[in-house]
């Protein structure tokens, strides 16, 4: 049985074979032919029962990944990506038709069923994240490396290599309870048990804007080259990303932004050492770690993200001297280390970290990705505007969850 999506691409084909007779009437100011008649009926009738088989087979998988849910399997759907689709035509198409076809349209009918509303532009659904594996010796297809919007976004972004808990796509505010930690004690046989309750605390996460434009020239446009595409795609992805790692990794919130984790209430402090160099930073990992054991314990998502500046300190550094090698591979104290521009530094002097459990940040995007195309505002360049507009938000459940400190170097 075929999967929704190839059903899907099928269905485009016939739906661009409806609008190549339709264009072409049009064109030539006539009504349709009897044959054109007869074909544009055969062709409605293959969408239609398209439609219904595409109806059950999304039934089907629905039940499948819930089921899959309940018993705690995994399914990998190899197929979801689509295969055809390119940034490239639906710009053409918005530009010289002001509407999309084929399976660029099909695309953006399903990011605005996620949306629950119409979208301008270039939609994106969300299962277009996901990558098709392509047999690049065997395939019966032409294997591609062109990727999607969001696929390129999420690659490039730290923020989701170090274990947040990813919400996916959330179509409204949304509301993460936090339970409150009872107390419990000893007590004789027969005295009044103490009320040890405390009250649940929470975290909402409501969209916040992350958007900006490209120029690209017309003439990279027109000639279609599949590693142009994958590059600007690239690059369009992997700046949305650098700045979400920004807002999240920064020493400080960024204007606008959701809060950096290191500005959470709560979040956990110690007296950093004196010496300068790696002696001084393994001391502050190691201190780090045992900062949150004495809190609470060792629990979670563990890892650290510390800026670049202390590379070179933690990666010569040592545990114990001529011994244990503080860091190895990528992997700090027996902990992932991930690094970053984000976290604040003084060149030559000190560069801000975190140690914690990445698990209590909860991260969401709201709705899909949308790309509006602008054919006016670069015209002049002979270039059209792409401006990205997508929603985001995250929250630290505890900030007691981290610590953060600032190590000399």
């Amino acid at each position: 049985m075929k999967k929704s999506l190839e059903l899907k691409e099928t269905r485009s084909t016939y739906v661009s074979q409806l609008e190549d007779v339709h264009a072409l009437a049009t064109s030539e100011k006539r009504e349709l032919t009897k044959v054109e008649g007869k074909n544009i009926d055969a062709i409605i009738s293959k969408i239609d029962a398209l439609d219904i088989d595409i109806e059950r087979s999304e039934k089907m998988e629905t039940e499948l990944r819930n089921a899959a849910k309940v018993s705690g399997a995994s399914i990998s759907n190899k197929n979801s990506g689509a295969k055809d689709w390119s940034l490239f035509k639906a710009i053409r198409d918005i530009q010289s038709n002001g509407r999309l076809s084929g399976l660029e349209a099909e695309m953006h009918q399903e990011a605005e069923k996620e949306a629950r509303k119409t979208l301008q532009g270039i939609g994106l659904p969300t299962f277009m994240t996901e990558k098709r594996a392509i047999d690049q010796t065997n395939s019966q297809i032409a294997p591609k490396n062109v990727l999607a919007y969001v696929q390129a976004l999420q690659d490039g972004g730290l923020y989701l290599k170090v274990g947040a808990t990813n919400l996916g796509t959330v179509a409204a505010d949304t509301v993460i309870p936090v339970t409150g930690g009872s107390t419990v004690g000893w007590n004789t046989e027969v005295a009044t048990a103490a009320d040890g309750g405390q009250n649940f605390s929470k975290v909402t996460l409501t969209p916040k804007r992350l958007t900006g434009y490209a120029d690209i020239s017309n003439v990279i446009l027109a000639q279609n080259g599949q590693s142009a595409e994958a590059a600007v795609l690239a690059d369009l992805g992997r700046n949305m990303a650098k700045q979400i790692d920004a807002a999240m990794f920064g020493s400080t919130s960024v204007a606008n932004a959701p809060a950096a984790i290191a500005a959470t209430t709560g979040t956990l402090t110690f007296a950093e050492s004196t010496t300068a160099g790696g002696a001084g930073a393994c001391l502050d990992m190691l201190t780090a770690i045992q900062t949150l054991a004495a809190d609470h314990g060792l629990e979670g998502n563990l890892a650290f993200v510390n800026d670049w500046t202390l590379y070179k300190a933690l990666k010569g550094g040592a545990q114990v001297s001529s011994i244990t090698p503080m860091m190895v591979g990528d992997i700090l104290a027996g902990y992932p280390a991930h690094f970053s521009f984000a976290p604040a530094n003084v060149a030559g002097t000190s560069g801000d970290g975190l140690f914690g459990d990445f698990s209590k940040v909860f991260f969401a995007q709201f709705g899909p990705s949308n790309i509006l195309v602008d054919p006016y505002s670069a015209a002049l360049t002979n270039e059209v505007r792409l401006v990205m507009n997508n929603h985001f938000d995250w929250g630290v459940s505890q900030g007691k969850a981290f610590v953060k400190y600032t190590s000399l170097v």
